[in-house]
């Protein structure tokens, strides 16, 4: 027996954006509290240990070894609403940072070390009876077993490890380059559909819960370049190259049994993480003050169709073909920035438009995306070797009505971060 879904289809969606940048739902897109609360336009400038991320070109400005730890805590806020039925998510923390260290090995030559969690997401709804709402108007006591309530959660993130070196080959000309170790993992809880085995009776099996968890490694690297023509500018360009990770582990169906076949099967699905280039501009008009502007181009449209696969044969005869055409489009990300320097106190803002890559056949509850426009405000003191670096960044989601998709509804979604770095100079 073939057995589809839509929401297995949403599924294998929410596993693509497990992995690499991709930036949306509750993804930060970065990382440093200097950098994000500039808005996330730092490749121009990238003059801290977030340029192992930014653009590891300017990793080379640093004159003393330096070592770095960030910490964010993404606080969403979400609604989905269907007809007359709607539902929050939970309240819960979601955490993402960097640990980095950067040391110069010669006067122009610096090594570094970044681990960072370069994705994050995650969604915990408190569901009151969703299951019902999407197959009304059929009664919850015409399937078997009856329709009750189930989990609809997801955490979703990947960590990098990315060994850097930096170059300064002139006053006015720094490259860099990383090797990208990325480690990826998904979990996903959700209602596993219904499937009719039979008109006379009517046998109407409900799946229970559906359980996914892989987890998995991929590959890749970024090469950077600055370019200071003047005191008062500098230019930077970043390439991050496509990552293809494959993610293995395992799915269950709590009801699947009784369809005559095992409640869990090993899982792999291969994700390839989209090319990232950006490039940015720093401006230094008067001593104190810098402005920052960036463009970042994803190529969402590398994602296509994502076969998911399954090694106990029954599965791969029943789920024969699963797989999503996602046809998302490619995507251009503004960011803008400023500083002003005191001296040991400095004051920051940014703003960002982070438009979403999906289309309304592919939003659903469990890797929301939505149109961000997200404001920062941070500052930094130092003193001595030691600076801390602090923000607040908060991402608007323009509501989304969804008439015909995998999940038609209206979403609406808000997210807080709170963020701090410190870091120190030996």
């Amino acid at each position: 027996m073939k057995y589809s879904s839509r929401l297995l289809l949403a599924m294998v969606l929410a596993v693509a954006v497990a992995t690499g940048l991709f930036a949306n739902g509750l993804n930060l897109n970065g990382t440093g509290a200097k950098a994000t609360g500039m808005g996330g336009a730092f490749v121009g400038l990238a003059n801290d240990v977030s340029a192992i991320l930014w653009n590891p070109a300017g990793l080379a400005q640093l004159t003393k070894a330096t070592f770095s730890l960030s910490a964010d805590a993404l606080l969403p806020s979400a609604k989905y609403a269907l007809g007359s039925y709607s539902m929050e998510t939970a309240s819960k923390v979601y955490p993402a940072g960097m640990l980095g260290y950067a040391q110069p090995v010669s006067k122009n030559i610096v090594v570094g070390l970044g681990v960072y969690s370069l994705s994050g997401m995650g969604t915990d709804w408190q569901n009151t009876g969703l299951e019902a709402a999407l197959v009304s108007p059929l009664p919850s006591a015409a399937f078997t077993p009856t329709l009750t309530p189930t989990k609809w959660e997801s955490f979703i993130g990947s960590f990098t490890l990315a060994p850097t070196i930096a170059v300064k080959v002139s006053e006015k000309l720094y490259i860099g380059a990383s090797f990208n170790i990325n480690y990826g993992f998904f979990k996903m809880k959700q209602w596993g559909e219904a499937e009719m085995i039979s008109m006379d009776p009517l046998i109407i099996v409900n799946m229970g819960q559906r359980e996914l968890d892989i987890k998995g490694w991929g590959f890749g690297a970024t090469v950077g370049v600055l370019v200071k023509p003047a005191d008062w500018i500098s230019l930077g360009a970043t390439y991050r190259t496509e990552s293809k990770m494959t993610m293995k582990g395992t799915m269950g169906i709590e009801n699947i049994n009784l369809l005559d076949l095992a409640t869990e099967s090993d899982t792999e699905m291969k994700v390839p993480s989209p090319m990232w280039l950006a490039g940015g501009i720093a401006l230094k008009p008067v001593d104190k003050l810098t402005f920052t502007f960036d463009a970042q181009y994803t190529n969402w449209g590398k994602l296509e169709d994502l076969p998911l696969t399954f090694s106990d044969p029954y599965w791969a005869a029943a789920l024969e073909g699963a797989s999503l055409e996602l046809y998302w489009k490619n995507r251009t990300q503004l960011r803008f920035g400023a500083e002003y320097d005191f001296g040991t106190f400095a004051l920051r803002a940014g703003y960002y438009y982070d438009p979403a890559p999906s289309t309304d056949a592919t939003m659903n509850i469990l890797t929301p995306s939505f149109d961000f426009n997200s404001v920062d405000i941070g500052f930094g003191y130092k003193s001595g070797n030691f600076r801390l670096d602090a923000l607040v960044q908060y991402l608007m989601g323009k509501d989304r009505a969804i008439a015909d998709g995998t999940m038609p509804g209206t979403y609406q979604m808000n997210i807080l971060v709170p963020a701090i770095s410190l870091s120190f100079e030996f």
